[in-house]
């Protein structure tokens, strides 16, 4: 267990709704890997934030007032490409899941998960690794194999143990959890992970994802 604050990631609650925020926060202080800095109620708070304070992970909402959440991420990224970004919605369309990818947003669940799913996806995403709900990844698959890469990769490409942790990477394993269940080092699994990314020409772990499913890499 995580006791000290100053080793918990510094969040950020994001939504129009202070019931919700209310919830979120009482359930999120069961999660001790995290520490929750403070709530807002639009894009425009979260960013005034972001400029003062130094954050580790935004879990927000799309639906906001004023400054919407796709582009409240595309914000955040373009201040912090490495400050990870959860979202929380009641909407699950395509075309808004088509949005959640062009911003590579690394997780993006229902407000209807359970507490169990919810904490597994923080857990996730702040050890580097990514969250999709199962309905979800079933958008984001359809969505992504229906546009082709024009260049498949050819197989030789990518040695047998970089393709064993590309295909744990679209399972949405951390790297921790990679190493742990290929018995080898954290530090083995990044520098596999460095070596598709630039193979593959991806700058995220979402744009890797992405070539996975398109070049037929990955089964599901």
């Amino acid at each position: 267990m995580i006791s000290p604050t100053n080793q918990r990631t510094r969040t950020l609650l994001v939504d129009d709704h202070p019931v919700f925020l209310d919830g979120l926060t009482s359930i999120l202080k069961d999660c001790d890997e995290i520490e929750i800095l403070n709530t807002v109620t639009s894009a425009e708070e979260a960013l005034q934030y972001l400029e003062n304070e130094s954050l580790g992970l935004v879990i927000t909402d799309i639906n906001l007032p004023g400054m919407n959440g796709i582009e409240l991420i595309k914000k955040i990224k373009e201040i912090n490409p490495n400050l990870p970004v959860l979202v929380l919605s009641m909407f699950l369309g395509r075309e808004l899941v088509k949005e959640i990818l062009s911003v590579e947003t690394e997780g993006y669940l229902s407000k209807k998960i359970n507490k169990v799913e919810l904490f597994d996806a923080v857990k996730k995403i702040i050890h580097g690794g990514t969250y999709y709900s199962n309905e979800i990844t079933s958008v984001m698959m359809d969505l992504i194999s229906k546009k082709k890469s024009g260049r498949t990769l050819l197989k030789h490409e990518l040695t047998h143990r970089e393709r064993e942790i590309l295909q744990l990477i679209c399972q949405e394993y951390s790297s921790k959890e990679i190493a742990s269940k290929l018995f080898i080092s954290v530090t083995t699994v990044d520098s596999h992970r460095r070596s598709m990314f630039k193979k593959t020409g991806a700058k995220s772990v979402i744009r890797l994802i992405r070539y996975a499913v398109e070049n037929n890499l990955v089964m599901w």
